[in-house]
């Protein structure tokens, strides 16, 4: 079927629906970049100047201890008993988990050793720590 297109009609382009896409993407992102940030809580954390990122970013389980020794899985205060169940159970669905370990600059280290042990104990061995390394051109 063929359309007959009058010659003097100028093209048009709407862009009612550019201005829909642009409003969908910048909330997209929007509830993107606030899910990202909700896995830690504020704290201060140690400088290693000999830090090392990792070149593989797998998705991993954080865990965060504060200076008072509080126990937190993301966000969320736990226990030692109710992390080690949580991972248990994630390690079933993923059987290479690995935990990134968060400390606070000030908690004593053997904080820091019972978290692992426990961890350990129910087979999960693969940690990173959270450093802060500081950049060489200040």
């Amino acid at each position: 079927m063929n359309v007959k297109v009058p010659e003097d009609a100028d093209p048009e382009f709407a862009m009612a629906p550019m201005i829909d896409m642009v409003f969908l993407l910048l909330v997209f992102f929007m509830c993107a970049s606030s899910l990202s940030t909700t896995q830690s809580i504020p704290m201060e954390i140690p400088t290693a100047a000999k830090a090392v990122v990792p070149k593989e970013r797998p998705d991993r389980w954080v865990v965060n201890i504060t200076r008072d020794g509080s126990l937190y899985s993301g966000s969320s205060r736990t226990t030692i008993e109710d992390l080690t169940s949580m991972v248990k159970a994630r390690m079933k669905e993923v059987p290479t988990l690995k935990v990134y370990i968060r400390a606070d600059a000030t908690t004593p280290h053997k904080e820091v050793k019972k978290v692992m042990n426990a961890l350990a104990e129910i087979g999960e061995a693969d940690f990173i720590f959270g450093v802060f390394k500081p950049s060489e051109n200040p």
